[in-house]
């Protein structure tokens, strides 16, 4: 049977779950004391500098689109507007009917 281990919050005086400990760090609320003893509550500022420090890994996006490649709409020009037109004329027609 395993111990559980207990962290010390020492902002707040109580103890959590280690498992509780490694969540609140990850997710930026938490910061370590000392590791598997203690943490401390995160302010705002440092909150936010903790996310923005763990999303530059992902900040430059890759690109969405393929080089060269263009996309141009199934069909002619005319038959995109001649269903709009139908849309337009079922709409009317629903209105009339109410």
């Amino acid at each position: 049977m395993t111990k559980i281990t207990r962290v010390f919050n020492v902002s707040r005086s109580y103890y959590l779950k280690h498992k509780r400990a490694v969540l609140g760090v990850e997710n930026c609320a938490f910061a370590w004391v000392e590791f598997g003893v203690s943490v401390r509550d995160l302010s705002l500022a440092e909150a936010i500098a903790a996310r923005s420090q763990q999303a530059k890994p992902h900040d430059p996006l890759p690109f969405a689109e393929l080089p060269n490649c263009i996309f141009r709409w199934p069909g002619h020009e005319g038959e995109i507007h001649r269903e709009r037109m139908h849309a337009i004329e079922a709409n009317q027609f629903a209105a009339m009917s109410v």
